[in-house]
């Protein structure tokens, strides 16, 4: 994906669907006028890190109780690298994938025409 033709409302929407648990409801309402391309792309990659966070968090309470802090450090560690990896995107104007599950992300929450 190219960085061309990125308009600033796509821009601050990308932005935006970084911040909060809200930033992409936010973000949304932002990109809904122009349709952006690039705020469309990372407000989906923010909700798939958002939805990671939520699925983990709701494995989590399955590990031993002796190995309960240093996994439930890992995995904010985890997390934040995501973000930051794709925040850093996002500020740069390149279409930056998460690891792994960035792919499966778009796929997930691309809209069927």
């Amino acid at each position: 994906m190219e960085a061309n033709n990125i308009s600033k409302d796509g821009k601050l929407a990308a932005i935006i669907a970084h911040l909060t648990f809200l930033g992409p409801v936010i973000a949304w309402f932002i990109n809904q006028e122009e349709k952006d391309k690039f705020g469309s792309f990372y407000i989906k990659q923010s909700v798939g890190i958002f939805l990671l966070f939520l699925l983990i968090s709701a494995i989590l309470p399955i590990v031993p109780e002796v190995m309960f802090m240093p996994t439930l450090i890992g995995f904010y560690i985890f997390i934040f690298i995501l973000w930051i990896y794709s925040f850093s995107g996002a500020v740069s104007n390149e279409y930056k994938l998460i690891p792994v599950i960035g792919g499966f992300i778009q796929k997930i929450f691309s809209s069927k025409k």
